[in-house]
């Protein structure tokens, strides 16, 4: 059973991380869990910070990054309402990416909320570096989410899970059948061939069993979908819109490849796109998440 025991928010204090600290909160105060928020300062991997010789300015300059920080963090807890006493902050010196992966993994928390633009975002129509890389390098399972139109309550009512069969991409059933016990939500599960195939509703029955990935996956409403599309992101962000989907689970590896120095094209699309937050799963956190279901692979990635 996937819980959200634990959630790492980063922020560059921007508007557009103001809201993921937002739907951080909602995760946190639905799941009764501990939230903490990271700032981390990139100076000292910026030339001017990385050859600066001047330890006293260096030390300086911290100190003041620093006192910045606490304040806004705690003009933030104070404005969002945020639960001081489950609420913590924290601020690193590094490469971004670099130190909120470290964190997360290390820390082993359940999930990483983070806005996909920030202070140098200059394209809504991009996803910031600091977001790609982390969406593609950490295992800790990783909630990317877009500024909204408008302001409303968050829920969680109906999850969209995309499958393409293999199993890498199925490694996100679990998380989306965890997710839609706690919130009593439903799940759309999707398939989206290609334009070629004649009787894509043949397809249903190839749909894998959530059954096998989750002992309490009968007792969850699950929708079957076959789309077709000359590009799989098209649909996923289609049937998004028109089911107004309030979270997006998908696997960032499918049958077209693993490596973790990539995510699939598809994954990056619906993340960029998409106006409804989207879970991204890295496979290798499985092992340790649901030990049960992959015993064999964990056994043999101890020795």
């Amino acid at each position: 059973m996937y819980t959200l025991e634990r959630i790492l928010c980063p922020t560059d204090f921007s508007t557009a991380s103001i809201e993921a600290i937002r739907y951080a909160s909602f995760l946190a105060k639905h799941a009764g869990s501990e939230l903490t928020l990271i700032y981390v300062e990139e100076y000292d991997t910026a030339p001017v910070g990385f050859f600066e010789r001047d330890e006293h300015f260096t030390a300086e300059y911290r100190k003041r990054v620093t006192a910045l920080a606490e304040e806004k963090f705690a003009e933030i807890i104070e404005q969002e309402s945020l639960n001081p006493n489950r609420t913590s902050t924290l601020i690193q010196f590094g490469t971004a990416y670099h130190e909120i992966i470290e964190v997360a993994e290390a820390n082993r928390f359940s999930v990483v909320v983070i806005a996909t633009e920030g202070l140098g975002q200059s394209s809504p129509h991009l996803i910031g570096r600091t977001v790609e890389r982390v969406v593609r390098l950490c295992r800790t399972p990783v909630i990317t989410l877009r500024p909204r139109q408008e302001a409303k309550e968050w829920d969680i009512k109906t999850i969209l899970c995309p499958t393409d069969f293999s199993e890498y991409s199925n490694f996100a059933i679990p998380y989306a059948v965890s997710l839609a016990r706690s919130f009593q939500a439903r799940i759309i599960l999707v398939h989206v061939t290609d334009l070629a195939v004649q009787h894509p509703e043949a397809l249903l029955e190839k749909f894998p069993d959530p059954r096998f990935y989750h002992d309490q996956a009968d007792k969850i409403q699950i929708e079957k979908i076959v789309g077709r599309d000359v590009e799989p992101e098209n649909t996923i962000v289609r049937l998004a819109d028109e089911y107004q989907v309030d979270l997006i689970v998908i696997g960032t590896h499918g049958a077209r490849g693993m490596r973790r120095v990539q995510i699939g094209n598809t994954v990056e699309e619906v993340v960029r796109r998409t106006a409804a937050p989207v879970l991204t799963i890295t496979h290798p956190i499985h092992k340790a998440v649901f030990p049960r279901r992959f015993m064999e692979d964990y056994a043999e990635g101890k020795q």
